[in-house]
């Protein structure tokens, strides 16, 4: 069932009109039912009261007394950017305690779920318990930065339902509509516009209200294209095909005793359909196995198991056609390429289960990424016999993966300490998680340095080494955002040592 709690009387009204709701006697909250019809589901609308506690009590009473699967919680707000103009409506994806902000407090965000309204873009909200008419108050939240993302709206209300709803484990939608600049006219222009404001969000929940009720009984099955790519992150798998064509090279190699040799390009499309195939088996099953973990870290919040975009079988659907995509190149390639595939096959799958058990979860990634290359050679040498370069080859995708996952980590490291992840930031902290980071990026750089020499040098693949290397110290430099080093730093690393034996002797 579908509870949307609001505020005050004035802001329900026009959505109890709309709905041809009744109110019902009895009641803790002024409360109305509305009943299904046109193929949206029915519903309570519930008036909890005016501020955080107010709105959490009322969000508690229609979870464990009238049993809603689903909150909307719909109101009015202020802004606290130039971004949002007044009588503008705004999804939000997250919340925050202002109060917190204003008293210089640890701030954690709280997600909401995003399955119905894509535009305008969704922004963070900050909730309070005094109203925000002041101009130091209003520039201290909207100076506040929390994952690059200033709060741009503040209310009085979304705290209070997002804790209960995320203590419930109960999907939170959540809209407001701007109604004043939070300043000291506030108070006039939320007389002035409450009315008009209230009417529009009244119009957008009942035009959304048949696809909210879809996304409350978990999610929307239609899988789009668009949909798959944006889930599985398949065109991530352009930054792993050198790797893949530096290990088939290298197989192809030693299957001839040449250099320069390279396999048939029948042979080259079916390792890059296996590597594709293996990297959509990989990504949706991380994604699956990640959705509660996703819905609690504001930086991943917005996927789409945690949305509701996707449903968890059409996630496993992705996964399995993945996996079938792999097996069948794998099949193609040869017996030997099939009796081998659940090697890479199984720690594809299972790697992110890692971070509940072991601070060492990023190397876990490192050796998925490390056996696409071996695999790459077995494939094209028709032997799971490896040679000295393309054991070079795998120990530096390792280093090269683990010291970036690393690194990625400590963009997530308040929400993995306040979800009980494990990880190496965790554990160390920043400064010691970036050192190992280091460490294992020389490794990496010394065993491409060896992989140069064994594939007979050239200035041409030297080239591409210099700029790995390059690559490398920008990845390890604080001074870099984490997501910036993670990518594209860390693609421009691995394309340009891939070029090492796929250059080797030239020049």
């Amino acid at each position: 069932m579908i509870a949307i709690v609001l505020a005050t009387r004035m802001e329900a009204k026009p959505l109890a009109d709309k709905l041809g709701a009744r109110e019902v006697a009895g009641e803790p909250f002024a409360t109305w039912r509305f009943e299904p019809g046109g193929g949206r589901p029915g519903g309570l609308i519930v008036v909890a009261g005016m501020g955080k506690e107010a709105a959490a009590r009322g969000t508690e009473h229609v979870i464990t007394a009238r049993g809603a699967t689903t909150v909307i919680n719909v109101g009015i707000c202020g802004a606290l950017s130039e971004s949002a103009a007044p009588n503008e409506l705004t999804p939000i994806h997250s919340v925050v305690d202002g109060d917190a902000i204003l008293e210089d407090k640890p701030v954690e965000a709280l997600p909401c779920s995003l399955p119905v309204w894509n535009n305008p873009p969704a922004r963070r909200l900050a909730s309070v318990t005094v109203p925000v008419f002041e101009e130091d108050r209003r520039r201290k939240l909207a100076g506040f930065f929390l994952d690059s993302f200033p709060p741009t709206v503040v209310d009085m209300e979304g705290y209070g339902v997002a804790e209960v709803c995320r203590r419930h484990s109960v999907p939170l939608i959540m809209l407001k509509g701007v109604t004043d600049l939070a300043d000291h006219t506030g108070k006039q222009d939320i007389a002035g516009n409450i009315d008009r404001v209230s009417t529009a969000l009244a119009d957008a929940v009942v035009a959304r209200l048949s696809k909210i009720g879809r996304a409350g009984r978990g999610g929307d099955n239609r899988v789009s294209a668009a949909k798959v790519m944006s889930f599985a992150k398949i065109e991530h798998s352009l930054f792993s095909l050198p790797l893949l064509l530096a290990g088939a090279k290298l197989g192809a190699e030693a299957q001839t005793g040449s250099s320069g040799s390279w396999p048939s390009l029948g042979t080259l499309g079916l390792i890059a359909v296996a590597g594709v195939g293996a990297r959509m088996m990989g990504m949706a099953m991380n994604r699956v196995f990640d959705r509660r973990l996703d819905a609690m870290n504001p930086r991943t919040a917005g996927r789409e198991l945690p949305t509701g975009r996707m449903t968890l079988a059409a996630g496993l659907g992705v996964a399995a056609a993945g996996l079938g995509l792999y097996l069948l190149a794998c099949w193609l390639l040869g017996p030997l390429c099939l009796a081998l595939s659940p090697v890479p096959a199984v720690p594809l799958i299972t790697y992110s289960l890692l971070k509940r058990f072991t601070n060492l979860c990023h190397f876990g990634i490192g050796l998925c990424l490390a056996l696409a290359p071996l695999g790459a050679y077995v494939a094209a040498s028709g032997t799971a016999g490896m040679s000295q370069s393309v054991l070079l080859l795998g120990l530096f995708t390792f280093c090269w993966m683990s010291g970036f996952d690393i690194i990625y980590s400590l963009e997530d490291l308040d929400s993995d300490r306040r979800t009980g992840v494990r990880s190496l930031p965790v554990s160390l902290g920043p400064a010691g998680a970036s050192a190992v980071a280091a460490g294992v990026h020389v490794v990496a750089m010394a065993a491409l340095a060896l992989l140069w020499r064994s594939t007979g040098g050239g200035w041409i693949s030297g080239a591409g080494a210099g700029v790995a290397f390059a690559a490398f110290v920008l990845g390890n430099l604080p001074s870099i955002p984490a997501a910036k080093r993670f990518f594209p730093i860390s693609a421009i690393a691995s394309i340009a040592a891939s070029s090492v034996p796929l250059l080797a002797g030239l020049g």
